[in-house]
């Protein structure tokens, strides 16, 4: 039975936190925190894969993606220290989850990314996951300036949606199909572990509370279809992975 959360969408600002239970702040620190969070490594990864491309178009397309997530982690870190959490306590807050599965996606286009393939993979992974997460639960959410800096991030990010699909077909004319296919086996359980493990007591909370409207396994299932659709054009499948997460090839 779908969980029926307490607050509705957009119904509560800053002010109104010291009228309700006190976990609902320390649930929505922690959920800030890691959106702020994958927002800085993503455009950590676009600084560092922009230096590597070979074509120009790809290089502009970069950088400019490279600014907006700068923004876009900028915007969330403003949401936190209005709740009197400034960048250093609420990195320090999801220390363990950097190192997490679920954060495998963006610490991997942060440290490692280099070259057209890896930012083909690294938009498809994070962007599409972005859109997905921001469209469906933080647009949604019960904390209204979350659900704001939503609006403001969707428009910039459906951009980055059309310019993954746009390289993937790029990327296939210039390196073929098997290059791609083998790009995708390293990207694929990376991306699919972006959206986190399902059921946990954390998540609960976000649905309880209303910050979240779909449980993470939801979401996964959606972009694997929405990719599987996408790369079928191509005659590729997404690769098999294990049954249960952390999600690994089969």
């Amino acid at each position: 039975m779908p969980i029926q959360p307490q607050f509705a969408p957009r119904a509560l600002e800053v002010a109104d936190l010291g009228r309700i239970e006190p976990h609902y702040a320390r649930v929505l620190i922690r959920l800030l925190a890691a959106h702020a969070l994958a927002e800085q490594l993503t455009a950590e990864g676009y600084q560092r894969v922009s230096g590597t491309l070979e074509d120009p178009e790809l290089r502009a397309e970069a950088e400019k993606n490279l600014r907006e997530e700068g923004e876009h982690a900028a915007l969330i870190y403003g949401l936190l220290a209005d709740l009197g959490v400034d960048r250093a306590h609420a990195d320090r807050a999801v220390i363990v989850l950097r190192r997490a599965p679920s954060f495998d996606a963006p610490r991997y286009f942060a440290q490692q990314a280099a070259g057209d393939l890896d930012l083909l993979m690294g938009s498809l992974s994070l962007d599409l996951t972005g859109l997905l997460m921001i469209g469906i639960n933080y647009r949604e959410s019960s904390y209204a300036p979350h659900a704001r800096a939503a609006d403001l991030i969707l428009e910039e990010e459906a951009e980055h949606d059309v310019f993954g699909a746009r390289v993937l077909t790029q990327a296939v004319d210039r390196f073929g199909i098997p290059s791609v296919a083998q790009a995708l086996r390293r990207w694929w359980p990376m991306a699919i572990n972006f959206f986190g493990p399902p059921g946990t007591g954390f998540t609960f909370d976000c649905l309880r509370f209303g910050l979240k409207q779909k449980d993470n396994q939801e979401l996964a299932g959606l972009f694997a279809s929405i990719m599987q659709r996408r790369l079928t054009q191509f005659g590729l499948e997404l690769p098999r992975l294990s049954a249960a997460y952390p999600y690994t090839l089969a």
